[in-house]
Order: structure tokens, then sequence, then C-alpha cells
């Protein structure tokens, strides 16, 4: 299995998560679609500046669950 390696402990992403998630929620938000660069480094710590390349990326409201 691949490590993760992040800019801050797996402690603090779960709490950026979570105000996130909890930011949707007010907003009634089921799917976050990140594009800024500086937000996406917030959350997950991505540093992937580039101006010739689209990037994103998405938080959901809650985790999903596999089917039963």
């Amino acid at each position: 299995m691949v490590q993760p390696n992040l800019k801050f402990t797996t402690g603090e992403f779960a709490e950026r998560l979570a105000k996130t998630r909890h930011a949707m929620e007010a907003k009634g938000v089921d799917l976050l679609i990140i594009s800024d660069p500086s937000n996406m480094n917030w959350l997950t710590g991505y540093d992937g500046w580039s101006f010739y390349v689209h990037r994103s990326g998405m938080a959901a409201a809650r985790t999903p669950t596999a089917p039963s």
C-alpha cells in the first residue's frame, strides 16, 4: 500500500475534511468540486500549481458506503 505524503498529519486532514463537510451540509451541498489551487492545497496538501493543466478535486458531503 502506498503511504500518503501529506504536508500535515492525518488528524489535521480529518479536521479539515470535517470542517469542509460541515460547511457543505449547512449549505445543502452534496458534492464540492474544488478547482482553485489554494483551496485544493488547504484541503489536501496537494501543491499542483500549473497554468497549463487544469486540476480539480472533489469532496463528498458524506463518506460513500458500499452497496449491500
